[in-house]
Order: C-alpha cells, then structure tokens, then sequence
C-alpha cells in the first residue's frame, strides 16, 4: 500500500487513534464500529446496548489509520489496554463491505489487589464525567497537533459541528453526538475555563487557550477557544 505521509502526520494519526481507544474505555463501550461514509468515516461507539455516534475521520486519513490499526495495533487480532486497574481487550473484525468492528471485554490485570484505597475512592466517582473529559481532551488535542489556533463547537440538531481554523481560515471540521454536549459545555465554562482561560502543556510546548465565546442562551449554544503557544 503507497501511503504518502510523512512522520508528522502519522504521529497525529497515531494520537487519533489513541484517543478512540481511551474514549471507548472511558464510556465503558462493548464495541467500536468503523463505518465509511460519502467523504469520511465515523466511529461509532455501543454502549448500553445502542451506538453512539463518536469521533469523525476524514477520508483522506482513513487508509493510513487503517493501516496503522491493523500493523501497529491489531497485528495479532488483539489490542490490550491498561485501563484504571483492568485491561481493556479489543478484538478485530472486518467485513466485506469494509467496516471494521472491535468487540471490547474487559479482564481483570492478573495479581493486582481489590481492595486498594484507590480503589474504593474510585467506586464513588461518576464515570460518565470522565467520558466527557476525555471527549474535551481529544477534541482539544487534535487542534494542538494540527498548530490550529481557534477552534468552534455549535450544537446542530442531533450532533455537535467541530470546526478547527488558522489564521481565521477554515481547515478542517468534524462532528460528534450531541448526547454529551449539555455537560460538555458545563465541563469547559465551569471547570476549565472558570476564569476564562486554561494552559496545557502538549509535546513540549506550553499553550494559552482563550475562552472567547460560549453562548448557552441561543437554541444551538455555541463555544468557541482561540489558542496561542506561550513557548
């Protein structure tokens, strides 16, 4: 397969891909669902049962995270991850339509003790708003990667548009469910950005992340983030 990339872009698309499998853990998904569309692909996650529309990839991504999840990742039909005391097991499946299906189980990580303090704080948090977390942090990291510097979040019936920009000029978009959305935009005007701004620290370099608008009046609330390296 001729994949003309170079070693940046297959970092970011690495990191993506990352990104999926953490949020998969987080909302305790049982299966991740490949499915490609007119000029992109969507990821689905199932979680109680029903798919829940998550990360988008554009199309022209697609053959080299494809490539990358079955080399780097599924080269043994399997990809395991350590996640908060267990392992979280992904299994390969594709049809002949191309849509790729990862059944996850979860194990127990061999040895390690239950009844850790950890542990027991743990059962008292709310998992679903570490979800929310990680859907903010990847939604954020894609535009650190990218050098991007403003990025908007508008809610549009049943999904949420996702558009990144440099220089005011717009680069690239994607969507996600609006389920979350309601304590997403309470996760960023509340905790992150409770005095208008945030710093986060990403591959070496510090950046300054503005909140310059979030408008929660409107019937499609709107967040928009300007974003400037600091070193």
């Amino acid at each position: 397969m001729n994949l003309p990339y170079d070693d940046t872009e297959r970092k970011q698309c690495v990191a993506f891909v990352d990104q999926i499998f953490t949020d998969a853990a987080g909302t305790r998904a049982t299966e991740i669902l490949f499915r490609v569309e007119d000029n992109r692909v969507q990821s689905f996650f199932m979680i109680d049962g029903k798919f829940d529309r998550s990360l988008t990839i554009p199309i022209a991504y697609w053959d080299l995270i494809k490539h990358i999840l079955q080399k780097d990742y599924f080269s043994t039909g399997q990809h395991q991850l350590p996640y908060q005391g267990n392992i979280c097991v992904f299994d390969w499946t594709e049809d002949d339509a191309g849509t790729i299906r990862l059944p996850i189980t979860w194990k127990a990580i061999p040895g390690r003790r239950t009844d850790r303090l950890e542990d027991i704080f743990r059962s008292f948090e709310d998992p679903s708003w570490d979800a929310v977390k990680s859907i903010f942090l990847s939604i954020l990291n894609l535009a650190l990667a990218q050098d991007f510097d403003e990025l908007r979040m508008a809610l549009d019936g049943q999904i949420v548009e996702i558009t990144y920009l440099r220089g005011g000029k717009l680069m690239t978009s994607m969507t996600i469910s609006s389920d979350s959305y309601d304590a997403l935009t309470r996760l960023i005007g509340e905790n992150y950005f409770a005095f208008g701004f945030m710093t986060r620290e990403f591959r070496s370099k510090e950046y300054l992340i503005r909140l310059k608008e979030q408008d929660k009046e409107t019937v499609t609330p709107r967040i928009q983030l300007e974003i400037e390296i600091l070193n």
